[in-house]
């Protein structure tokens, strides 16, 4: 996969998810489509990145801190897309994104998905 051609919110963002993807070096779709979603704003990312490390993402801390509804459903749907045991209420989400939110949903479920295709077509060779 691309990671230079997809959606970012801005260039910050997408300075961060490539230099977490660098490092991580792996085709790990749940830990991609989360880092993708923490490091979409400032905001999140700041307050989620002492809770983010290459070898785990403590949603439980991160979901300790204040956050607007916006940035807690997408950090909702990062968890949930990272541990897919999760339960995440889309209806609420969906009421609480504005358009760049909702953006980066749609392009994290396209990674996780994109990402999970790969690593099964790898598996199955």
């Amino acid at each position: 996969m691309n990671f230079e051609q997809i959606y970012y919110a801005n260039s910050q963002h997408k300075e961060h998810f490539l230099a977490l993807l660098t490092q991580k070096k792996s085709n790990e779709s749940g830990y991609y489509s989360a880092y993708y979603i923490l490091t979409s704003t400032k905001e999140i990312w700041s307050a989620t990145k002492r809770h983010t490390t290459l070898e785990e993402i403590n949603f439980g801390k991160i979901l300790e801190q204040g956050f607007s509804s916006n940035h807690k459903s997408l950090i909702l749907l990062a968890q949930h897309l990272f541990m897919a045991n999760t339960n995440f209420d889309l209806d609420r989400a969906l009421e609480s994104w504005d358009q760049p939110s909702y953006s980066v949903a749609l392009q994290a479920i396209k990674l996780r998905w994109t990402l999970s295709r790969e690593s099964m077509e790898d598996f199955l060779e």
